[in-house]
């Protein structure tokens, strides 16, 4: 990979990160406007039944006009205690938190754009928890990235081991194709055919140098492969560790929020009850005790936001960094295959080369070969080794 196409990528990377960071901000800035509304509407309806109440208390003139007063106040009580349990509740009906992590829901869920459509990218496809065939939960869907990227750190170890036995396998092949081009066998062999054999004998030993340049790949790809990203393993142990901990914080806040809810929910229930026997002249509780009771319910209703807000700002980040760190790990991945597909073409070049200069030490024994002439061996055979040319004849008395 080219300094300028790295940098290119890096480049690329980091300016989508800022549109991604943009249109995260976004999205939870609407979020916490929406959030806002509903409480406003809440404290809105909450007034209305502080001045319903203080009404009836200040005109009522006898017991009945109070009852009745009174099943009007809780007819309107019903009313607002309905919206203050959708508002808690609102999760069941536009949203829905599995894990602590906030979903829109399936039946109201307006459809979402991918990131980057058409890509298959990491940040589209792993927000969800995984699950084992049972249906339970076994972890974050950030982990199956980490295990597949430890797990290209394993093949990559492994295909570093194969070439080295590749290695192994040529040096003892080039050692025995060198010990056998020096053996003596058929060494007497003389004629044209004497020399086609000293050929072949002489081709073992130039195909054993072939061979011997094996040996370059230990440094050219072997151990490239094995060296590469030494202290990946604590690098993602790192990464894990991080993602994590915003997972944790965003359960913390997300334990917040519901402990906030329930204290509101009592709040609320506290004053109503309180209002309702004062009312009846079932309690001795002044107007003072019923203003304190309004302000801690008020105060329950700030808490509860200021616990959402904390919760979206926590979400915010894990969100973000979710985004960062999948496309990173994506790059990291297809920087990982590229390296490694260069160092296997560095392989099957020295493969052509050899099976090119392998050819070549047999042309010469061919050559030889089509010259071998069975009549000028024996021409020549007979010219050094003959005893003479006068035959024998009969035998005469």
């Amino acid at each position: 990979m080219s300094e300028e196409f790295r940098i290119y990528l890096v480049k690329l990377l980091h300016d989508f990160k800022e549109d991604i960071k943009s249109e995260i901000r976004a999205m939870f800035q609407e979020m916490e406007d929406i959030l806002k509304k509903e409480i406003k509407i809440l404290r809105r309806n909450l007034e209305e039944i502080f001045e319903m109440k203080d009404s009836i208390n200040q005109n009522k003139n006898s017991m009945e006009s109070s009852t009745n007063r009174g099943d009007h106040l809780e007819d309107r009580t019903s009313g607002n205690e309905d919206k203050i349990y959708n508002f808690e509740n609102k999760g069941d009906h536009t949203e829905k938190i599995i894990n602590c992590v906030t979903f829109p829901h399936p039946v109201t869920m307006p459809e979402q754009q991918l990131l980057k459509p058409t890509e298959w990218s990491y940040c589209d496809y792993f927000w969800a928890d995984k699950k084992d065939p049972q249906g339970n939960g076994a972890g974050a869907g950030f982990e199956l990235l980490l295990q597949k990227q430890l797990k290209g750190k394993q093949m990559q170890k492994e295909m570093s081991e194969f070439i080295r036995e590749r290695i192994k396998i040529e040096e003892e092949y080039a050692k025995n194709l060198t010990k056998l081009s020096q053996n003596s066998l058929a060494a007497q062999e003389e004629g044209s055919l004497g020399e086609a054999w000293a050929q072949v004998k002489k081709s073992l030993a130039d195909e054993a140098e072939v061979h011997l340049k094996f040996s370059k790949l230990h440094s050219e790809v072997e151990k490239p492969l094995m060296n590469f990203r030494e202290n990946f393993k604590k690098d993602m142990k790192k990464c894990d560790h991080h993602i994590a901990d915003l997972r944790k914080q965003l359960a913390s806040r997300c334990a917040s929020v519901e402990k906030a809810q329930k204290a509101l929910t009592e709040r609320q229930r506290d004053l109503e009850v309180k209002t309702q026997q004062l009312e009846i002249k079932l309690s001795n509780k002044t107007e003072e005790d019923i203003k304190k009771a309004r302000r801690k319910s008020t105060q329950a209703g700030d808490d509860l936001m200021r616990c959402v807000d904390l919760y979206n700002q926590a979400q915010s980040k894990w969100f973000e960094e979710m985004v960062t760190t999948t496309l990173e790990l994506e790059w990291l991945e297809v920087e990982r295959v590229e390296m490694i597909r260069q160092h296997l073409c560095q392989y099957t070049q020295l493969r052509h080369e050899t099976d090119t200069f392998n050819q070549s030490t047999v042309e010469p024994v061919d050559q030889l070969l089509r010259k071998v002439d069975p009549a000028k061996d024996r021409e020549l055979w007979v010219r050094e080794h003959k005893t003479g040319t006068i035959r024998p004849v009969d035998m005469e008395i």
